[in-house]
């Protein structure tokens, strides 16, 4: 029901000619989907409630694909947090201190 109401919305935006942009159709500023729906589902259990009615309807398989999206949003995370780094200048190892050419074991 959720899907097909969904769906009419964007046919009848589409077929209107409306066009706006908001914040989730910038790459840059928009807020990580799967990391959002991460946020979401870590609310949800840590709520009673939430978690009983949330896992109701799940099946194994279904908790295998959630566990897989939770994955992947770490992943993402730490892919943009890398390209920010780089972004930044990258990593910088600098030797402070002198390597003694010779090591006297004895």
């Amino acid at each position: 029901l959720c899907m097909s109401l969904c769906r009419e919305a964007v046919v009848s935006t589409q077929s209107t000619g409306e066009c706006f942009d908001t914040i989730l159709d910038d790459e840059e500023t928009a807020p990580c989907e799967f990391n959002t729906f991460k946020k979401l589902l870590e609310f949800l259990l840590q709520n009673k409630g939430g978690h009983d009615v949330l896992m109701k309807c799940v099946d194994g398989d279904l908790q295998r694909d959630m566990q897989s999206l939770v994955e992947y949003a770490d992943k993402e995370n730490a892919r943009k947090r890398s390209e920010m780094i780089e972004e930044a200048g990258g990593y910088n190892f600098e030797n402070s201190f002198t390597v003694p050419s010779q090591f006297n074991f004895g």
